[in-house]
């Protein structure tokens, strides 16, 4: 029987919850600086790229669907595969400023990946001040994590402006599609999968049930404790296809500080950041709730040296201490509950999830069309998403251009209306910033309030703490 490769049933879950309003792609916004690059253009761009991604089978690979979702869809190669088909060209209004920018950044994420091809886009932006020019990736999450994005970024880039391609590594290279699949094999696996089916979703519930009963019956009053309620704010609702961007850019030497001064990681900072920037703009509109908001946090499955183009993650939640007023207080509380979590996170049983991934996609989409905003905060243990991912200390260039930053967009989803995503590149943390446009009044002062945290923070440093304990913070992240 000729060799078949299915979807994964952890990337299941971005396929099948999908639908008019909730996109499961995610993007990078780059701003290129080419004053020193004079041969850069949409051609050299295109061509240089064209080569790197070659390398990658992956990008030439689409899904073939299984009627009315009944069962996982199969990667097959594209025969009618055409570059033409996934690089597009756009010029930003005048006067090409941020706001312009991030309005065309909105618009281009606000419109479904084509599923009759590879599921990936590259964008070339023109018409930026200064000359510049800003690129933006789609890739469909079913293909990558945060991670493996990062790692394509890498791939895409050099060190110099006259670097060489580096060589990806030969799992990656000579990775294979399946066949496309005939329609009786088709129905033999769909017949298989689904006479599976019960004992799957058995053996998944004692992985969930199990750890929680072993708790109960440990009579620990550590494990006795109920699940952190999550407080339902205006941005825990039902959202349009819409989509705001909004970013920005600190100093990572800035947080860097922060965090050897009070012995934290560079994540712990990042929380507490955003919990001071949320606490902040929900006063500000007489919002804020006495309990503290939630933040659903991804955490990492990869081993060391794993290079693979692919989904590798689990998530948690922890606490944004949004009902502390004490900064130091909020930092130290953040940085306890997220420690645990992630350790949780890693040794965990199987969650809700994991037992979704075990259902067809007919019976899975139907499911997350059903959740409503607050089901949805409860499931996910949050308010919103957050995330941070480690990018390169030393400048890229992509076609000779330098990259001055790069911005996340990431995943909105039924009654998460926000979604903030950061990646430190060189001696800079650049947030990105997903937004439910309806939801949100003035989302520029999400911004705005993460320099103003930063600089309350710097500014609770004892000039003597912060060089007598730098040195030993340096190694924690």
């Amino acid at each position: 029987m000729t060799s078949l490769k299915q979807l994964n049933p952890v990337d299941l879950l971005f396929v099948a919850g999908e639908n008019a309003r909730i996109y499961h792609h995610t993007a990078g916004l780059v701003i290129l600086d080419t004053s020193e690059a004079p041969r850069f253009d949409f051609e050299h761009f295109r061509d240089r790229v064209i080569r790197r991604l070659q390398q990658v089978p992956h990008f030439r690979w689409k899904l073939h669907e299984v009627p009315f979702g009944l069962d996982r869809p199969y990667w097959v190669e594209d025969n009618n595969f055409s570059w033409d088909k996934h690089f597009k060209r756009i010029a930003v209004p005048a006067p090409g400023d941020r706001a312009a920018l991030a309005e065309v950044a909105g618009h281009i994420y606000s419109r479904h990946l084509d599923r009759s091809k590879p599921l990936w886009e590259m964008w070339y932006i023109e018409g930026l001040a200064d000359g510049k020019v800003a690129i933006i990736q789609k890739t469909h999450h079913c293909m990558m994590d945060g991670q493996g994005m990062q790692k394509l970024g890498e791939l895409l880039s050099d060190f110099s402006p006259r670097g060489r391609a580096r060589a990806v590594s030969p799992e990656i290279r000579n990775a294979r599609p399946g066949a496309t699949p005939e329609p009786r094999q088709v129905s033999a696996n769909t017949a298989l999968h689904w006479a599976q089916l019960p004992l799957s979703l058995a053996r998944n519930l004692a992985g969930s049930i199990g750890p929680e009963l072993g708790k109960r019956l440990s009579r620990k009053k550590c494990d006795q404790q109920t699940k952190p309620a999550v407080p339902r704010l205006f941005f825990n609702d039902e959202i349009s296809a819409d989509r705001g961007v909004d970013y920005g850019t600190l100093g990572l030497a800035d947080i860097k500080k922060v965090k050897a001064a009070f012995d934290v990681t560079v994540n712990d900072v990042v929380l507490a950041l955003v919990s001071a920037t949320l606490r902040s703009y929900l006063q500000r509109f007489d919002e804020l709730p006495g309990e503290s908001l939630r933040g659903s946090i991804a955490v990492s499955l990869r081993a060391t040296g794993d290079d693979e183009f692919s989904n590798k993650v689990t998530n948690t939640s922890v606490t944004l201490a949004t009902n502390l007023a004490d900064p130091l207080e909020r930092l130290r509380l953040i940085s306890q509950d997220a420690e645990s979590a992630k350790d949780k996170a890693r040794h965990g049983g199987v969650g809700i999830v994991e037992i979704m991934q075990s259902l067809p996609p007919l019976v899975l989409h139907s499911m997350v069309n059903s959740v409503g905003p607050e089901q949805a905060i409860g499931m996910m243990g949050g308010n919103l998403v957050i995330s941070n991912v480690r990018g390169s200390p030393r400048p890229m260039y992509i076609a000779g251009a330098r990259m001055e930053c790069m911005y996340p967009i990431s995943i909105l989803t039924t009654g998460m209306g926000i979604n903030i995503t950061c990646i430190s590149y060189c001696d800079s943390v650049d947030f990105g910033f997903s937004l439910a446009p309806e939801l949100f009044d003035q989302p520029w002062e999400l911004v705005e309030g993460l320099e103003t945290a930063l600089r309350e923070y710097l500014a609770l440093i004892p000039d003597s703490r912060s060089k007598t304990r730098g040195k030993r913070g340096s190694a924690r992240r």
